[in-house]
């Protein structure tokens, strides 16, 4: 067997034992159920398969082990086998020319004796004609006795060279005609291992493509392997804080209702990266005063046929429609710098005036409404802001009214379907006895409204609330738009200095991912125990330093949070393992929030877990629902 024949043999051996099969996923839809008994059979085969997924990850990293447990790489070995080929390549290219000279001197051998050959035939052929003289006639032709001599010996002794060169030749030309053949036959057998070695090179390449795909789709499966066993372990862990909830009289969110898209890991998705431990805050409604209306709620209320009327009627209790002169109306818009990027409605940095026409300026240029969405929430909104602005300023005669989020955001005119809307509404306001009144409204109220004169109860479509799967019926996410937008802040984690989003982890979020680990969730509650013992008054309960802490206007030098330690050795109950929590939420409102610990059950109402929450929290975590008189708690929190 020729050498090649070797090294293709066992290359190839080599290559086919890494071959396995991949084991199919059942991925099962979570169930939820309100029965204590299901739930606890529902926990058990959640378990199970988690462990069987488990087990499934635990083969594929071995599988993925013994792929790359050979002393080389697959690309090393190619190489080597391209080593071995280019060694063998030179070898055969050269026997190749060595027999092509060998060959080379047989021709000349073989043109050689065909001359000799020529050169005997030529003398002996003279010889026998001359014989064929008679004697005297051959005698008589030499001009003497020596003459005649000379030439009978001369050509004889040509003869006798000519001869011996013959037999010489002859005698090696039988023998280079069998080195010739073997030769040739050695070339046959050259050109064969050339070929088997082009094609072991090509087999071992296509090996190599194969298990470097295998290889691949084992990584790939091991990544999906892991994010199905994140998903289950967040199934299992819902189901287990459901148990819990079904015995102490908690609600629960079924996370299939929940908006997604926009902000990836303020969002229950990413919570699924979270380490096993983790906590998560997530506010219900966050940036809003869930007084007025709902403009993400208008949007899908007008995409389902209503008109403007039915919607403000959703949204204002006890009002009527007038239409009022006001195209001569002037207003002045006061316009403000930010403070660190953020904008403040309690101060107004390098305040700014500006008067414009009411109808055919001001409200030309607001931006509250993005003039792609459907009509009549256009004209809900032209109505809702006419009747605020109105109100804000006496019909212009007195206070101006703020050009951004703090009054109305206004920018530069609009001519499409704003305009539109604005024109087919003209002088239209909504009025309580006979006057306009403050009609606030916001992106979205979080799925209820609350305010003494707004008493609207649950924005769902059928009014009701505190089941797992109310959410999924609430108008501020039934927008046909899809699951992009500002209507994800339905239910998000805020992590963030702001209203910005970005995708992944960005300096906005201070670097840190948007949930706590279990030593900062400990901190939290003894922050709160801390916190209520000193009738929030102590100055050190604040964030520890990290890339946002200090905040600009906080000053670096007498920046001094207690450390964790410090926090817990302040606290009555020092906590430092969290096993479980529990949110009781009704009505539109976190009651009560129970945290069964190392130091046993420690609870706190939904407005102290915000307040500590607030005050404490690592980056710029916060439940942002409001302040003051708008300020409200909705909010659950999911540990993994």
């Amino acid at each position: 067997m020729s050498k090649c024949n070797t090294v293709q043999k066992s290359l190839i051996l080599l290559f086919c034992i890494l071959t396995f099969s991949l084991l199919s996923l059942v991925i099962t839809s979570p169930i939820y159920s309100q029965s204590a008994d299901e739930l606890e059979n529902i926990i058990q085969q959640k378990e199970e398969e988690l462990n069987k997924q488990k087990t499934y990850l635990s083969d594929i990293e071995k599988r993925i082990k013994e792929i790359g447990s050979s002393n080389y790489t697959l690309t090393e070995q190619v190489n080597l086998l391209n080593a071995e080929i280019s060694k063998l390549q030179t070898e055969i290219d050269k026997r190749n020319s060595e027999i092509e000279e060998k060959l080379r001197i047989i021709d000349e051998k073989q043109k050689l004796l065909s001359r000799k050959k020529d050169s005997l035939d030529l003398v002996s052929a003279q010889l026998y004609m001359q014989s064929r003289y008679n004697d005297g006639q051959f005698l008589f032709s030499f001009s003497s006795l020596n003459d005649m001599l000379k030439t009978l010996f001369v050509k004889k002794s040509a003869i006798n060279i000519l001869k011996g060169d013959i037999e010489k030749i002859t005698g090696e030309f039988a023998n280079l005609v069998e080195l010739k053949k073997s030769l040739e036959d050695e070339k046959v057998q050259l050109d064969k291992e050339k070929k088997e070695l082009d094609q072991s090179y090509a087999l071992v390449s296509a090996e190599k493509k194969r298990v470097q795909s295998e290889l691949n789709a084992q990584i790939a499966e091991k990544s999906k392997v892991k994010r199905t066993i994140n998903g289950i372990s967040m199934d299992l862990s819902n189901m287990q804080y459901q148990l819990l909830l079904s015995r102490q009289g908690g609600t629960y969110v079924n996370p299939d209702s929940v908006p997604s898209g926009g902000d990836y890991w303020g969002s229950l998705d990413g919570f699924k990266d979270a380490p096993s431990g983790s906590f998560a805050v997530y506010s219900i409604g966050a940036y809003t005063h869930r007084n007025g209306m709902s403009q993400w709620g208008a949007k899908a209320r007008a995409e389902r046929g209503e008109n403007y009327e039915s919607i403000l009627r959703a949204y204002y209790l006890n009002i009527n429609f007038a239409t009022e002169a006001t195209d001569g109306i002037q207003i002045t818009v006061k316009f403000c710098d930010k403070v660190g990027g953020v904008t403040k409605c309690d101060v107004c940095p390098n305040e700014r005036y500006v008067t414009y026409n009411f109808e055919n300026d001001y409200l030309y240029r607001l931006g509250e409404m993005p003039e792609s969405w459907t009509l009549e929430a256009l004209k809900a909104q032209a109505v809702a802001a006419r009747t605020y602005a109105l109100n804000a300023t006496n019909y212009g005669r007195n206070n101006p009214v703020r050009g951004d989020e703090c009054g109305q955001a206004i920018g530069n005119q609009k001519l499409g379907r704003w305009k539109e809307a604005v024109d087919s509404t003209r002088g239209i306001t909504m009025q309580r006895n006979g006057a306009v009144f403050s009609s606030q409204y916001a992106a979205i109220n979080g799925g209820y409204i609350d305010k003494s004169d707004n008493l609207i109860g649950w924005d769902t479509t059928d009014k009701t609330g505190d089941d797992p799967n109310w959410i999924s019926r609430a108008w501020d996410t039934l927008s046909e738009t899809g699951r992009v937008g500002t209507y994800y802040w339905f239910y998000k984690t805020w992590y963030r200095s702001g209203y910005s989003v970005g995708t992944g982890v960005s300096s906005s979020s201070c670097n840190r991912t948007p949930w706590l680990n279990q030593a900062e969730m400990a901190d939290i509650i003894n922050a709160f125990q801390v916190g209520k013992s000193k009738n929030w008054s102590d100055s050190r309960i604040i964030p520890l330093r990290d890339a946002c802490h200090p905040r600009p206007s906080d000053n670096p030098n007498t920046y001094n949070p207690y450390s964790h330690q410090e926090m817990r050795s302040l606290a009555p109950k020092p906590v430092s393992k969290v096993y479980s929590v529990v949110v009781k939420n009704s009505n539109g409102w976190t009651s009560e929030v129970i945290f069964q610990t190392d130091v046993g059950m420690i609870s706190m109402s939904g407005k102290e877990f915000k307040t500590a929450y607030n005050l404490r929290a690592p980056g710029n975590l916060r439940i942002p629902q409001g302040s003051g008189s708008d300020a409200f708690w909705h909010f659950e929190i999911r540990m993994k």
